[in-house]
């Protein structure tokens, strides 16, 4: 039989799911160039069962998987929060982990402590020699005279080697003279700009709109086409009709020629039929909490979007019979209009489809 139309839902069934966790995931040990000699650190495992956490959980010591120079030692077991220390005993110079077995209510989930080492680094080498530096020099002058008012030139008996003031030369005027240089090396740089190239022709264009009509071949004028530029090549769309022209002659609206050239609208097809389509509903959602409960799947059946009647024995007029599968085999497990699933028929999730048949 012809499956005329399917949909397909999912039911899960959620138990609470038990989680552990570590208080501390990781610890660095801090040493020297070659790792880390010594140290200790700790972390504790908790479990929770769903939201509530569980009273008792334990860790076998002997069982605790640890590297090379680390040992653990447990305190606190078969209480809500189990300590484990773990102390470092020889020289760790790469990262690791240990491995810790948490069991709660007869369950064992493996959980991963990680371990990294701080190494202080290697003094590093000596940097490349900079670039030579700004000298400064400066040379100061001096010059005696009797009168503080004024200034001697640049061409008067300047002295870099002042004798003290007498009664007759009892001022003295000084300037000093800077020179900079620098060995910075001079950056020079050049380029080369190319001679521009001819300019190219003009590609064709594309107009759209509505005042090029009609299907004539021969060259007319359209004055009201609003192409005010036209170019010989220039394409023309009739956004109304799909129709397309050719400029044959340049110039404004009033000289431009144009041809028609075809049309891009393909030839309408046949109408199609109604579609059918499916829907499912629940009565009750679509999740299970704890293997408990049920809900009522129900078919509806839409021809052309109007929703068609179903019999309770599954019988959608002429267009066929609902019938409901489990989604992995081939065998109907009911034919009807609702489908009653309980959450013993749910192991962890299972969906359903259904399926117009006829």
């Amino acid at each position: 039989m012809a499956i005329k139309a399917s949909n397909q839902i999912s039911i899960v069934d959620v138990t609470d799911a038990y989680s552990v966790i570590l208080t501390s995931e990781t610890y660095t040990f801090v040493g020297g160039t070659g790792g880390a000699s010594s140290g200790s650190c700790s972390t504790e495992a908790v479990a929770f069962c769903g939201n509530a956490q569980c009273p008792t959980v334990s860790v076998d010591q002997a069982s605790i998987v640890c590297p090379t120079g680390i040992s653990a030692a447990v305190t606190n077991n078969n209480t809500a929060s189990v300590k484990i220390t773990f102390t470092l005993s020889a020289t760790l110079s790469a990262a690791c982990e240990a491995t810790i077995p948490v069991v709660v209510d007869g369950i064992t989930v493996n959980k991963k402590f990680s371990f990294a080492v701080a190494k202080t680094g290697q003094t590093g080498g000596q940097g490349p020699q900079g670039n030579p530096g700004v000298s400064i020099t400066g040379i100061t002058s001096y010059f005696k005279l009797n009168n503080s008012t004024t200034a001697p030139t640049i061409d008067d008996s300047w002295s870099t080697s002042p004798t003290a003031p007498t009664s007759s030369n009892k001022y003295l005027w000084a300037y000093e003279k800077v020179t900079y240089s620098s060995g910075n090396p001079t950056n020079t740089a050049a380029h080369v700009v190319g001679t521009y190239g001819a300019t190219g022709t003009a590609g064709s264009v594309w107009y759209t709109g509505t005042g090029i009509t009609g299907t004539s071949t021969t060259a007319t004028i359209f004055s009201g086409s609003g192409v005010s530029n036209a170019h010989v090549n220039d394409q023309y769309l009739n956004t109304s009709t799909g129709n397309t022209y050719r400029c044959t002659v340049a110039g404004a609206a009033s000289v431009a020629k144009w041809v028609y050239t075809g049309n891009i609208k393909g030839v309408q097809g046949n109408a199609g039929a109604d579609a059918i389509t499916m829907s499912i509903t629940s009565s009750a959602g679509t999740v299970f909490k704890n293997s408990s409960g049920s809900t009522v799947l129900t078919a509806h059946v839409y021809k052309a979007g109007v929703e068609q009647t179903i019999t309770d024995a599954g019988v959608c007029g002429s267009l066929g019979s609902v019938k409901w599968y489990k989604v992995g085999t081939t065998t109907a497990v009911a034919t009807a209009k609702t489908l009653t699933v309980n959450a013993s028929d749910v192991t962890n999730v299972q969906a359903y489809t259904c399926q117009l048949e006829g």
